[in-house]
């Protein structure tokens, strides 16, 4: 099996071992050094290295695989669905990518897999652009076909590992359209007048969102908070699960996708104060409506049923707040996270803390997300340097 290493900053080497000699000799094993596009994500680079790495293996051993000219993609999709994606991906990435197959079969599922092209793949993206959303009527956002471009990718890179096909013919094809639009975030003033109003809130609301404001949690993972995720005497908080809701499925929770997702945050003496204070309304209403006792293992914003609220619930209640209080209705819950994220930086915290704090797996996403909130800092930098340099 082939190994992948890292060498420099976008060089890595793939090794392949070439077994022994008639002699029992190792032979020296083949190697090749390739560097991965640049654009991609850190999860893109991912499966492109892989995909590199399984081609090269077969190229050393001189066994490459049958191709079947006669797959379509909708035929190899349906097989993908059904054999690969259950195993392979979380829950709700497969539904999310089962949304985006209805629209990628429609256009394209008719090809065979040995005929799609560059020149294809980006005309439908294109088009794409103009197609209304089911909700609103509204033509795609970017997110959406970027989205399409990704389960693209990895439907086909899953015909390359099978061998139905030699590449992949959807990498380096999207190109996002347009400048990259800044995420919406509240500025102090705004966030001294939101948490005025989440005070007039019921205290369940009020701790939701100053909690997601404070911590830069998702929006999933405060509501996959137990009580004993809480360090009371260090002050800190275990993020280690998210609540997910599927259309039409029971609610559930599942570990963050990656190892940085697991992490610990800390909170502040007064948000402490206010998580105990919560803690023992939660005792009392559990008393009081069900005649049980609040053990470490409830959730922080549980349903009577015991089971943890669905995030969309706190989606609505957020925007219904911000429409009462003439506060700047392109905010979101998860414009929270960013506020956090923009604050802590507009501070002078470095980059890699950022990171570690939202659960970012690499500083490179964090530096890519808020670029834009970097820019303060870049100009303080610049003004001290040159107070230094007189010029």
């Amino acid at each position: 099996m082939a190994s992948i290493r890292k060498r420099g900053q976008n060089s890595y080497l793939i090794v392949v071992s070439r077994g022994y000699d008639y002699e029992g000799n190792r032979l020296k094993a083949a190697q090749k050094t390739v560097h991965p596009p640049k654009e991609l994500t850190p999860g893109q680079c991912k499966k492109w290295l892989n995909e590199q790495a399984v081609l090269f293996e077969r190229e050393v051993r001189h066994d490459p695989q049958p191709v079947n000219h006669a797959m379509t993609l909708a035929a190899y999709t349906e097989h993908w669905l059904r054999d690969i994606a259950p195993g392979k991906l979380a829950a709700s990435t497969y539904s999310r990518d089962q949304q985006d197959i209805r629209r990628i079969l429609p256009a394209l599922g008719h090809y065979k897999l040995t005929d799609l092209r560059k020149e294809t793949i980006r005309a439908f993206y294109e088009a794409m652009r103009s197609e209304p959303k089911l909700t609103d009527g509204q033509p795609l956002s970017e997110r959406s076909v970027e989205g399409l471009h990704n389960t693209l990718c990895s439907i086909l890179s899953g015909a390359v590992d099978e061998g139905y096909l030699t590449h992949n013919p959807a990498w380096r094809v999207y190109k996002p359209k347009g400048v990259r639009k800044e995420l919406p975030v509240a500025d102090e003033e705004t966030v001294q007048k939101l948490i005025a109003a989440l005070e007039t809130q019921s205290m369940k609301y009020e701790v939701y969102f100053k909690l997601v404001l404070a911590t830069g949690m998702r929006r999933g993972e405060a509501c996959g908070l137990r009580w004993s995720d809480i360090d009371w005497r260090h002050r800190t908080i275990h993020v280690q699960r998210t609540v997910v809701k599927l259309s039409g499925q029971k609610i559930f929770t599942k570990e963050p996708k990656t190892t940085s997702g697991n992490r610990r945050v800390y909170i502040s003496k007064e948000m402490c104060k206010l998580l105990k204070a919560w803690k023992q309304e939660c005792a009392w209403q559990m008393e009081q409506a069900e005649g049980q006792t609040l053990t470490e293992e409830d959730y922080l914003f549980r349903q009577p049923s015991g089971d943890p609220m669905v995030p969309t619930t706190f989606t609505f209640r957020f925007k219904k707040i911000l429409k009462e209080n003439g506060l700047p209705q392109n905010l979101s819950v998860h414009s929270l996270r960013h506020t956090n994220a923009s604050l802590l930086i507009a501070q002078g915290v470095d980059v890699r803390t950022v990171a570690g704090l939202l659960g970012h797996s690499q500083p490179s996403t964090t530096l890519d997300i808020y670029a834009h909130a970097f820019d303060k800092t870049k100009r303080e930098a610049q003004e001290k340097l040159g107070k230094v340099m007189g010029l």
